[in-house]
């Protein structure tokens, strides 16, 4: 079995980075992996495999898989870890990665797509770095020109199967009772530094009116209207709610919030994303999104880094409470299960930062993910690359 993460014997480089961990040759055979974990982004990537108990040797694999995979462990649970190729998002390609983890790793009977998403304020109270879980996915842009010149959706709304589902209803109740262990998950694995680039950016939660569009050259809006802001209320520091809801999916980046407002209202969604839509025929998939933007003209990539690892940090906790079968459970070992950092070296295991608290709050932050870049609608048919400003 591969070494925990909370093992003396890794390696850690001068700036206290990990740079290797010893690995045995017992890693599970491909058929014992159950758990797939798909994510878009390198960052997204980082985060995940941050919060895993123990990383696995990868073994050769078949030569029509492209994929890259890291595989680990949490709880028992044994994981593969597969993210999208550098620049090409949406829907199509997030299928393809789907199909070939699934040739290669038989066992696996559940995915998760955790990364970023654009969050819906006019339906929701969403912060930036709130986690929305996907209770429901739609495909805004798949449909047909009508004759009058009107566009017609016609996706097929897709929910988690009952295992997923049932595992979220366990969670949530939970949540009625006592806070969500995302903020303690993030403060032990993913930013146990405070000059961490995934903790809680400086850059200050702005909403806009949606009708209110961006003005300036710069990425920043230091020169847009402050007049033009929403008020929102006082959120506790460094908080996080998770916002269960149904997600928007699709080809397009949504950056225009009377477009995002009017979809949402349409679909009745929360959250824009560009990949979960192209998973849901492929394996019964939980879209699990941290907010790293509004989905408007205002979005920047200040908050990606801490709005994936909010979002990781929420799927381990949800991982950990999905039942495991009997062969599951005789295989795994006690090193698995995950236990505070002690030792300094542990403490600098990942290069993230220590982040704020929260119950079903977990550390807020902001920023949605940027959803494909464009506009337009897009059909269903050819398979086409993206290669779109993210």
């Amino acid at each position: 079995m591969a070494r925990s993460f909370n093992d003396p014997g890794q390696h850690f480089d001068p700036k206290g980075q990990r740079c290797g961990r010893e690995r045995s040759p017992s890693a599970p055979r491909y058929d014992h992996y159950t758990i797939a974990w798909i994510c878009a982004l390198y960052i997204e990537m980082a985060a995940a495999r941050a919060i895993l108990d123990e990383i696995h040797e990868v073994r050769p694999k078949g030569f029509e898989d492209t994929n890259s995979y890291v595989l680990g462990n949490i709880k028992g649970h044994n994981i593969v870890i597969a993210c999208l190729p550098v620049g090409q998002y949406g829907t199509n390609n997030a299928a393809t990665v789907a199909t070939n983890l699934k040739r290669t790793f038989p066992g696996i009977h559940i995915g998760l797509m955790v990364g970023i998403g654009g969050g819906v304020p006019s339906k929701a109270d969403i912060r930036l770095g709130d986690v929305v879980v996907g209770t429901k996915v739609v495909q805004f842009d798949l449909g047909k020109i009508m004759g009058d010149g009107k566009f017609e959706r016609t996706a097929i709304p897709k929910t988690p199967d009952q295992l997923l589902g049932t595992t979220i209803a366990k969670l949530r109740s939970k949540h009625e009772y006592e806070p969500s262990r995302a903020l303690s998950i993030l403060q032990q694995s993913l930013i146990t530094r405070p000059d961490s680039e995934y903790n809680q950016p400086s850059t200050p939660d702005q909403l806009f009116q949606a009708t209110y569009e961006h003005r300036s050259q710069l990425p920043n809006c230091n020169d847009c209207d402050q007049s033009r802001l929403i008020s929102r209320g006082e959120r506790v520091p460094k908080t996080i709610t998770i916002h269960y809801g149904a997600i928007a999916s699709g080809n397009q980046v949504m950056r225009h919030g009377t477009t995002r407002d009017n979809i949402a209202r349409e679909l009745d969604t929360i959250c824009f994303e560009m990949e979960a839509a192209g998973l849901m025929n492929v394996l019964p998939f939980l879209p699990i999104r941290g907010i790293c933007d509004y989905s408007d003209s205002h979005k920047t990539k200040e908050w990606q880094k801490y709005a994936a690892a909010t979002a990781a940090a929420y799927a381990r906790e949800l991982i950990e409470e999905l039942p495991m079968a009997e062969d599951q459970k005789s295989a795994c070992s006690a090193s698995s299960v995950w236990t505070p950092s002690s030792t300094p070296e542990d403490k600098l295991f990942n290069s993230f930062h220590n982040s704020g608290g929260g119950v079903m709050n977990v550390n807020t932050g902001s920023g949605t993910q940027n959803n494909n870049n464009g506009g337009g609608n897009q059909f269903s048919g050819a398979i086409h690359t993206l290669h779109l400003a993210r």
